[in-house]
C-alpha cells in the first residue's frame, strides 16, 4: 500500500501546476516593482534574478522540512511556503548589501497590524518583514540578507523570499549550493569541508574589498593613483580567470595545464581593452564578476575545434597577416587555442569580431597610430602611407616568425613597441621613396627579425 505521504505531495504538485502561470505572472511583477523601487539607485544593483518553486524543488522541500506532518493539506503548504517565489536582488559589493537593505527599509515603512510586516502606499500589495534582524545567520555559520515577504492578490496570500547579495556572496552561493546543499554523499571529513569552503569565502571577501577599494579610488583618487588601481585590478581579474579556466578545463578533459602565463595575458588584454583603451568604464568591474559567475555555471569543452562565426578578413596589413597565421594555428597550437576559448567565452558575441577586436587592441599596444602615421613625412602623402603600411607589416611578419604566444607577453610587447620605435627612427633617415624602401625590404625584415629574436632569446 502506497504511503500517504507521496499522496500529499502529489496533490500539492497538481495545486502547483494549477496556479503556475499566477505564480509565474506575480514573480514578474515583483521583479518590475523591485526595479521601479531601485529606479534612482540603479548603479549599484546588477541584476534581480526569480524563481518559482519548481516540482523537483518542492517535492524534496515537503519530505525534508516535514510539511506533510505539519500542515493539513496542499492548500496550506503552499500558502505556507516561505519561499514559494524567490528572488534575489544582486549588487556589486558587499558593502552595498545593506545600502538595499536600507534602502527597502525607507521604502515599506507602513506597518501591517495583521501581519507585523511593511508596505507602501504605492505598491499595497506588497509586504516585507523589513524589521527582522539582518542579516541572518544560517545553519553553515555564514550569514545572509534573506527578508520574508508575500503578496495579496485576490485575497490569496502567495509568499516570497527575498535576498540580497554582493556578486561574490552570489558566486559562494553557487559554490556552496552545488558541493553542500544539493550533494546527498555523507562527507567523513566534515570538518575539513567546513574550513575548506570557509577559506573559499574569505577568499572572496578578500577579493571584494579589493574591488571596492579599486572602484573607489577610480572614481576619486588622482591619476597616479589610479595607475595603482588599475595595476591591483589587473591582478584580481588574472587570478579569477586562472582559477575559474582551470577549474573548468580538468571538467571538460579531467586534467589541468598551466595556465597562469595564458590567465596573465588574458587579464593583461582585458585590462588594456578596458582601462587603458576606454573612458575608465568602472561599472566593467561588476560585468566581469558577471562573466566569471557564467563562467562557473556553464559547462566548456576544451576537445573540440574552434569554429569562427564567419569568414576573416581586414584590410589592415597587420591585422591581416597576424589574424591569417593565427586562423591557422588556432586549432594546432593549444596554447592559441585555450587562450580563444577563455577569451571568446568571456566576451560573448560573434567569435570572428571578437578576433579582429582582439588584433587591433595588440596593434594599437604594439604601434601607436598616431605616432606611425607622422613618420616618414619627408615622403609624399600617398608613399608614406603605402612605407607605414610595409613597416607594420613587417611587424606582423616578424611576430608570426617568433611562433609562440608569448608575442603577447606583457614585458615582451613593452620591449616590441621600444624596439620598433628606434627601427622606424633609424629607417627615417634611410628611406628616399617607397621604391627605395622596396628594393630594401626583405634587408630591413631581416634587420628587424634579428632585433626580435634577441628580444625572445632565440
Amino acid at each position: 500500500m502506497r504511503l500517504s505521504i507521496f499522496d500529499t505531495i502529489d496533490s500539492t504538485l497538481a495545486l502547483l501546476d494549477e496556479r503556475n502561470e499566477l505564480y509565474h505572472e506575480l514573480e514578474q511583477q515583483l521583479k518590475s516593482d523591485l526595479y521601479a523601487i531601485f529606479e534612482a539607485d540603479a548603479e549599484m544593483i546588477v541584476d534581480i534574478f526569480s524563481r518559482v518553486k519548481t516540482r523537483e524543488s518542492l517535492r524534496e522541500k515537503i519530505i525534508r522540512n516535514r510539511f506533510y506532518i505539519n500542515y493539513d493539506n496542499s492548500e496550506d503548504i503552499l500558502d505556507n511556503l516561505s519561499d514559494l517565489i524567490g528572488v534575489s536582488i544582486e549588487c556589486r559589493f558587499i558593502e552595498e548589501e545593506y545600502k538595499v537593505l536600507k534602502r527597502l527599509r525607507e521604502y515599506f515603512i507602513v506597518p501591517d497590524e495583521a501581519s507585523g510586516y511593511f508596505y507602501n502606499e504605492n505598491h499595497p500589495e506588497l509586504f516585507l518583514d523589513t524589521a527582522s534582524r539582518q542579516p541572518q545567520v544560517q545553519k553553515n555559520g555564514f550569514s545572509i540578507y534573506r527578508i520574508d515577504g508575500f503578496i495579496m492578490h485576490n485575497g490569496m496570500k502567495i509568499n516570497f523570499e527575498l535576498q540580497i547579495k554582493a556578486l561574490v556572496h552570489a558566486f559562494w552561493g553557487d559554490i556552496e549550493h552545488k558541493l553542500v546543499y544539493k550533494n546527498t554523499n555523507y562527507y567523513v571529513y566534515d570538518s575539513f569541508m567546513v574550513d575548506i569552503l570557509s577559506s573559499i569565502k574569505a577568499n572572496l571577501t578578500i577579493i571584494d574589498r579589493q574591488l571596492s577599494i579599486i572602484y573607489n579610488q577610480m572614481q576619486n583618487s588622482s591619476m597616479s593613483d589610479v595607475s595603482i588601481s588599475e595595476k591591483s585590478f589587473e591582478k584580481i581579474v588574472t587570478k579569477a580567470i586562472n582559477d575559474l579556466f582551470a577549474m573548468k578545463m580538468n571538467e571538460s578533459i579531467g586534467f589541468t595545464i598551466n595556465l597562469k602565463s595564458t590567465s596573465s595575458i588574458l587579464g593583461h588584454y582585458i585590462f588594456i581593452k578596458d582601462i587603458r583603451h576606454s573612458s575608465m568604464n568602472n561599472d566593467r568591474i561588476s560585468l566581469l564578476f558577471k562573466t566569471f559567475k557564467k563562467v562557473n555555471n556553464s559547462q566548456m569543452d576544451f576537445e573540440n575545434e574552434i569554429v569562427l562565426d564567419g569568414d576573416f578578413s581586414s584590410n589592415d596589413p597587420f591585422i591581416q597577416i597576424l589574424g591569417e597565421y593565427l586562423v591557422s594555428v588556432i586549432n594546432i597550437d593549444y596554447d592559441w587555442y585555450v587562450f580563444f576559448k577563455m577569451l571568446f567565452f568571456i566576451e560573448p558575441g560573434n567569435n570572428t569580431e571578437d578576433f579582429v577586436l582582439f588584433l587591433k587592441v595588440i596593434k594599437n599596444y604594439l604601434v601607436d597610430d598616431y605616432w606611425l602615421k607622422t613618420s616618414f613625412v619627408r615622403l609624399s602623402m600617398s608613399e608614406s602611407v603605402m612605407v607605414q603600411d610595409e613597416c607594420a607589416a613587417i611587424l606582423a611578419r616578424s611576430l608570426v616568425a617568433i611562433k609562440t604566444i608569448a608575442i603577447i607577453d606583457d614585458d615582451k610587447m613593452i620591449a616590441v613597441n621600444k624596439a620598433f620605435v628606434l627601427f622606424i627612427q633609424e629607417l627615417e633617415t634611410r628611406v628616399i621613396n617607397y621604391s627605395d624602401f622596396m628594393n630594401y625590404k626583405e634587408a630591413y625584415y631581416h634587420d628587424w627579425l634579428n632585433r626580435m629574436n634577441h628580444i625572445f632569446n632565440r
